[in-house]
């Protein structure tokens, strides 16, 4: 069974719970308009009781936000309305719902600390099916009624996109402090304090280009970025638009379909160079045929301006792509990601070795990650995997646990994946 509905949360106080239910009216404060834009009629919503930590449901928005649509609703104090209507006959509550809550949805602590509420309040599909598990235990034992509203499907066929687990974040991504800050400041921080972003009418969202050598951190920047906003990664690739013949066009109606069901998603396009590449430049019937139904669903969310959707284009081989689509408001971000230096391989060393049995000192350390000059953060990834294996193959009790010659004997079998005409061809391209 899958749900195909969305979902939104909106927390009350003592006070206000009552009023909420009654006058079917949830309210918000002005400057929390841009966070729920993408609220329509029909969309699941749940009440969060900050103030005893229960959660309320099932209801669904009979239409979008808009201001004072309850008269005299909250005293005028949250004119921010979301008229909605319990769905089932009775209404459920979770008393203590913070931790199983917070284990799905990020939950934020108030600025004067003396509550915690959703950090984002609209979520998608994969949401509303995990918040109603909490409620009824699995899908089948939901009510009928609420089955028919949720428009379940008995046996949906596979569908693109991933929640990225919680706690991946660009702390785990090593170095790349330009293109890191630049996320912080341009689509995190604005997120996390909608207040301000609604003050100067800031536009998250937009276009991204990453571009260098294989291996070098590119996938796992787009990763921590839906994890921070927490919203569905989506991926697309050549095989995944060519795949088998005649499921181009299928696959991606499938991929946009499900992106127009998330308030907030990152749409990965790996291998850009293959789908942005100039006309002239196209080397197979079936990118030709649909490269342009692509562009123009891509057009379509470079223009959103209800939901964060951030859209970031990867290659090799950045001078195959058409010199178009980095005009600005299309993937007008540049940013070169290269191979690590020395402190960011030691920061690279350290991730991999985590939770693993280890016995290697700072300095020693040190001397490893001077002696990776030249790896990729995925070479490295490679190596500590094989000092990993050396280790458990050696069956010493006395030994058991990775040593900092298993990781030396590990790089001197290990050739470096990006060579020095690789290196010597990004020095050539010209700022894009």
């Amino acid at each position: 069974m899958r749900i195909k509905v969305p979902c939104f949360f909106r927390i009350c106080n003592n006070k206000t719970e009552a009023e909420c239910i009654e006058k079917g009216v949830f309210g918000g404060v002005k400057y929390d308009h841009a966070n729920l834009q993408s609220i329509e009629k029909g969309h699941i919503g749940f009440l969060y009781n900050a103030e005893r930590q229960n959660l309320i449901g099932v209801f669904a928005a009979e239409d979008r936000p808009g201001y004072n649509l309850v008269p005299g609703a909250f005293r005028g104090e949250y004119p921010l309305h979301v008229k909605v209507r319990p769905v089932t006959a009775n209404i459920l509550y979770i008393e203590n719902a913070f931790d199983r809550l917070d284990k799905i949805i990020k939950l934020k602590l108030a600025k004067f600390g003396c509550f915690s509420y959703p950090q984002y309040p609209v979520h998608g599909p994969d949401i509303t099916e995990k918040v109603l598990k909490l409620f009824y235990g699995t899908l089948e034992d939901m009510p009928p009624e609420l089955k028919e509203f949720l428009e379940i499907d008995a046996e949906p066929p596979a569908l693109p996109g991933q929640i990225i687990e919680a706690g991946f974040d660009l702390d785990q991504v090593a170095g790349l402090d330009q293109v890191k800050n630049f996320i912080r400041s341009r689509i995190i921080a604005p997120a996390k304090d909608p207040e301000r972003a609604d003050k100067f009418k800031l536009r998250v969202g937009g276009g991204m280009l990453l571009y260098g050598p294989p291996g070098t951190g590119k996938t796992l920047i787009a990763r921590a970025i839906s994890s921070e906003i927490q919203a569905k990664f989506f991926e697309i690739t050549p095989s995944f638009i060519i795949g088998y013949p005649g499921e181009a066009e299928e696959n991606l109606e499938k991929l946009f379909s499900e992106i127009a069901r998330q308030p907030r998603a990152v749409l990965f396009m790996d291998e850009a160079e293959w789908i942005l590449k100039t006309r002239d430049g196209q080397s197979s019937s079936v990118m030709e045929r649909i490269t342009p139904v692509l562009l123009s669903q891509l057009s379509t969310l470079f223009n959103e301006k209800d939901r964060q959707i951030i859209i970031i284009a990867a290659t090799n081989e950045p001078q195959k792509i058409d010199k178009a689509f980095l005009r600005p408001g299309r993937f007008d971000k540049k940013f070169y990601v290269g191979l690590p230096n020395a402190e960011e391989r030691l920061k690279i060393l350290k991730i991999n070795l985590k939770d693993k049995a280890c016995q290697i000192g700072e300095t020693e350390m040190i001397d490893i990650a001077a002696a990776l000059d030249g790896y990729s953060g995925a070479d490295i990834a490679h190596i500590v995997d094989e000092a990993a294996f050396d280790a458990f193959d050696r069956n010493d009790i006395e030994r058991d646990h990775i040593l900092k010659d298993d990781i030396m004997k590990a790089v001197t079998r290990t050739e470096k994946s990006v060579t020095e005409s690789i290196i010597e061809k990004f020095k050539k391209i010209e700022t894009l």
